[in-house]
């Protein structure tokens, strides 16, 4: 029999199904079913790890219910490495296959081949890791029909699918993160994560990047001064800094104290303001809750002090300016009049008023004062954590969902 072959058009439906399915109720549940109507004969489920334990599923195909209770993998040792080991060092969207995992006898003598798979009638599996915090992780995995015709029409050709599948299945279970811990507390603050001025990260205690607001992005997306490393982590660009970041995290981690830290950039200085964050689960998936529910996370806004120089970039990130309108933003802080911009900038006052009309467009507001009232919020960032002592006193800071 030929392999299965997955046509362009049916390929594009799979992608948009993987972002509609990271949202709902039942995580994943009608990407897999549509994925074992493609591949006759497969059997899919989505479940947890923790260490060496696979747990119960979260969702699966109709099938019997696969893994009844937690399971130990029992897979032995692989290279002198235990399998659970190796696993967590996987990049999340590493996608896996047994058949290439360890040899065939090994295999078959495993717990997961044993207990699980050929009772079932399966032989190999393909996994997705999903995503990972410590011991825990969440996984896809697809099992193969314990039959060599089925296997050598499905196998390689669902490999080469899940493949293409996997970085938009890790962006999506991102995205639909941010949006349900985010929701409970946008509901307390009135909308406060995407309504602040101030750009806003969540990490975890190790500064794994969870998710932020609008502003907190355009940060990341210019990659300066903070970004995220490929493992995860956010980083600054000095190592120093990135070093004093996870240190002051793991300060405030110990002592539940709000903090904060003055980083030196060019052109100008940004702080940073660091409080304990802790996001109602209630609404959660059934995934998060078992990767996030013990989770302490740590929200990071990013501004200026009324003495720092404007950060232009800052402002761009801030409110989504163009350079130019950031520019003019900063000259109207400053109390340059349009004439002013105009003659400093060699551009026409028509010019110079369209982009201040632009500005308080996206910024919000219908007047000058009303700018400058708006961009103070920019401007204060500091004040939250500096009470005359400097960044090693920090001053706590009061937030509706800080604990």
């Amino acid at each position: 029999m030929d392999e299965i072959m997955i046509t362009p058009d049916e390929l594009s439906d799979l992608i948009g199904l993987v972002y509609d399915s990271a949202f709902e109720a039942q995580q994943w549940k009608s990407l897999i079913d549509r994925i074992a109507q493609l591949f006759p004969g497969i059997g899919a489920i989505v479940y947890g790890i923790d260490g060496e334990m696979m747990l119960p599923e979260y969702a699966s195909t109709d099938l019997p219910q696969f893994i009844v209770e937690p399971v130990r993998m029992d897979l032995g040792l692989i290279d002198n490495v235990l399998p659970h080991e190796a696993w967590r060092a996987l990049p999340n969207g590493f996608v896996s296959r047994t058949k290439k995992f360890m040899d065939e006898a090994t295999f078959v003598q495993s717990g997961l081949y044993r207990k699980l798979l050929n009772p079932a009638g399966f032989r190999h599996v393909i996994h997705i890791k999903l995503d990972a915090r410590g011991q825990r992780s969440a996984v896809i995995g697809f099992a193969i029909p314990n039959d060599p015709v089925t296997e050598t029409r499905i196998h390689d050709a669902l490999f080469k699918t899940l493949k293409l599948l996997s970085p938009h299945a890790v962006r999506a279970l991102q995205l639909a993160r941010a949006l349900t811990l985010a929701k409970r507390s946008a509901q307390v603050c009135s909308g406060f994560l995407d309504g602040i001025i101030l750009p806003m990260l969540v990490a975890d205690a190790h500064g794994q990047f969870l998710f932020g607001n609008g502003a907190g992005r355009r940060v990341l997306e210019r990659g300066t001064p903070l970004s995220v490393e490929a493992g995860g982590r956010l980083v600054l660009d000095d190592p120093e800094d990135s070093r004093q970041l996870r240190r002051k995290i793991a300060d405030i981690d110990r002592d539940l104290t709000p903090g904060g830290m003055r980083i030196i950039t060019d052109p100008a200085p940004i702080s940073l303001s660091i409080t304990p964050f802790r996001a109602s689960m209630r609404d959660a998936s059934a995934i998060d809750r078992h990767l996030l529910n013990e989770e302490r996370m740590f929200a990071i806004f990013i501004g200026q002090t009324d003495v720092d120089a404007i950060s232009t970039a800052l402002l761009e990130d801030v409110f989504d300016l163009t350079s130019r309108e950031a520019e003019v933003c900063k000259g109207l802080m400053l109390g340059a009049s349009a004439s002013d911009l105009a003659d400093v900038s060699g551009r026409s006052l028509k010019t110079i008023r369209n982009q201040i009309q632009i500005i308080y467009e996206k910024v919000g507001v219908s007047s000058n004062v009303a700018l400058i009232d708006a961009l103070s919020v920019f401007r204060t960032v500091g004040t939250m954590f500096e009470d005359g002592g400097g960044r090693d006193n920090p001053k706590p800071l009061s937030l509706p969902f800080a604990q």
